[in-house]
């Protein structure tokens, strides 16, 4: 059975190879009327991801990258090859601040 410790550092690694992988999953965030206003009204932000990412794979790296609780993921395909993310936050206004913190609006 494997201590506190060990199990402590085999999470930090794991969150260190996830936080290496981000960029290469969430491509970018989406900037558009319809995605500001997710983001105002609804406190949800859109992400452009890469079409092999599941919705747990993208909740666990919003979580562990901006250190957000996550409600829920909801994902499109569309008909020229891009898969776009709607996550939705748990906590009110975190989608605004986020963004702000990103630069976004």
């Amino acid at each position: 059975m494997a201590t506190k410790e060990e199990s402590k550092s085999v999470e930090e690694a794991f969150k260190k190879e996830l936080s290496s992988q981000f960029y290469d999953i969430i491509r970018r965030v989406e900037v558009s009327e319809k995605a500001t206003r997710l983001i105002e009204f609804e406190n949800k932000m859109v992400f452009e991801v890469a079409r092999s990412a599941s919705k747990p794979l993208i909740k666990l790296l919003i979580e562990t990258e901006f250190k957000k609780k996550v409600k829920s993921v909801n994902t499109q395909n569309s008909i020229t090859g891009k898969k776009k993310a709607i996550v939705t936050f748990a906590e009110e206004g975190v989608a605004s601040d986020l963004s702000s913190t990103l630069g976004l609006v």
